[in-house]
């Protein structure tokens, strides 16, 4: 990406208030909502003590702890640190930009809930495609951030779930 091709994706939003505060919202609003349905969907697990709370816990967590260590060893700059542009979503933040941690976590999550009830699981990939979308957008991440973060975050789950383990219940 470019400073010149990031300027024309992000021109509507600077023309029109009202589509920027939407795209803020919505960053904000599906990251929330994936997050809460997440963890929900694991309190509920653990209450009815259904034997794949170990699974639904652990599989995501481990992935969230990859994608912070390779984000680390990474430290990527992030679009408005690389290019002379003024994103729509500021931020202090430097570096840790690939792959993006917030699309590797939605992705994650929606493989997660794909395997518990797949109906869900493509809501929260549709909105998790958005959510992509809009931190493109926001000039908060490149498109191979969020491309590698939805690609690594979607794999490590699925293999997570799917791969049977003696210590987890499928």
């Amino acid at each position: 990406m470019t400073a010149d091709q990031y300027n024309a994706w992000s021109a509507p939003f600077r023309r029109h208030p009202k589509l920027k505060t939407a795209l803020v919202w919505y960053n904000h609003i599906v990251t929330a909502l994936i997050a809460g349905c997440y963890l929900g969907l694991c309190a509920t697990l653990a209450i009815l003590s259904d034997a794949r709370f170990w699974r639904m816990l652990s599989v995501p967590a481990t992935a969230l702890v990859f994608v912070t260590l390779l984000r680390a060893v990474i430290n990527r700059k992030r679009p408005y640190e690389a290019l002379d542009i003024d994103p729509l979503i500021k931020k202090n933040k430097k570096g840790h930009s690939f792959p993006s941690r917030h699309i590797f976590c939605a992705f994650a999550i929606s493989v997660a809930f794909f395997y518990m009830h797949p109906a869900a699981g493509i809501v929260s990939g549709i909105l998790s495609l958005g959510l992509a979308v809009s931190r493109v957008i926001a000039g908060i991440h490149f498109p191979s951030d969020v491309i590698a973060g939805a690609v690594l975050g979607a794999a490590w789950v699925a293999l997570g779930m799917y791969l049977p383990f003696p210590f987890f219940p499928v």
